[in-house]
């Protein structure tokens, strides 16, 4: 009887012990520990994009006939290292100059040209070969002149109406039978002698009054383009308006260049 009982308190001993290790192997989901988990990430708004700038205004050139006015004109180009840069400061200050080139440069350099022309920039001759035309026969002069507008024609230029001697040389012959105008200066910086771009600096800033002036230098010089560089915006400054000698001609003289004029050192 004594074994009966112990062995129904062992079965039941037994059983109480199965049970609770069932209920702690088994727990309920909340509280089973997880991993941590990264937090959500935060919407960040899209920036808009910056709206474009305001497109420039035009430039509109406009040549005001009681201002001051003074004509820049270049010699002996195009070349190939300078006659870009001196258009490159030109287009940058909305100044335009007058340039007289010589024909068998254009030849040999034609880009230049066609920029001038798209700037708005006044193309004149400088002769074929750069030969003292005063010691020419007609008949050379001519046939000197004629090749020189073929090669401006070619680089994008209308055949010139303005010419300028070589040296400023001019005889009878030269000046009243070209069907041309011809067209010397009236202030010479010598740039060509000096070499110097502060000596050509100096000389127009101290010459006095400009207005009305033509200006020589020579498109051939890394001098004179640096020269270039510092006098137009200097020449603004002053209050000058930097024009083609064809604009000074109509706007300060009142008279268009002629065929077979001669326009010289005093105008």
């Amino acid at each position: 009887m004594k074994r009966l009982i112990y062995l129904a308190l062992s079965l039941a001993l037994l059983f109480a012990c199965t049970s609770c290790v069932g209920k702690a192997a088994v727990l309920p989901a909340e509280a089973v520990p997880t991993a941590a988990q990264p937090p959500e990430p935060e919407e960040v708004p899209e920036e808009e994009p910056p709206a474009p700038p305001e497109p420039e205004e035009p430039y509109v050139r406009v040549i005001d006939p009681a201002k001051p006015m003074v004509a820049l004109t270049f010699d002996d180009g195009p070349d190939t290292a300078c006659s870009d840069q001196i258009l490159d400061i030109l287009e940058e200050h909305h100044a335009l100059a007058t340039l007289f080139e010589v024909g068998r440069n254009v030849a040999a350099c034609p880009e230049p040209v066609g920029r001038m022309v798209e700037l708005g920039c006044e193309v004149g001759s400088h002769s074929n070969a750069h030969k003292d035309l005063s010691k020419l026969r007609k008949s050379s002069l001519l046939r000197d002149l004629d090749t020189a507008d073929e090669a401006f024609v070619l680089a994008g230029a209308p055949a010139p109406l303005l010419v300028r001697p070589p040296y400023g040389a001019v005889n009878k012959t030269v000046k009243p039978a070209t069907g041309r105008a011809m067209v010397t200066w009236t202030v010479d910086t010598e740039d060509w002698r000096s070499r110097d771009a502060q000596k050509v600096i100096d000389y127009v800033q101290s010459y006095g009054a400009l207005d009305g002036e033509i200006i020589l230098m020579h498109s051939i010089y890394e001098s004179t383009v640096e020269a270039v560089r510092v006098l137009v915006p200097w020449l603004q400054e002053q209050g000058y308006q930097l024009v083609t000698v064809t604009e000074l001609m109509a706007y300060y003289y009142g008279e268009l260049p002629q065929p077979d004029h001669f326009y010289g050192y005093t105008y």
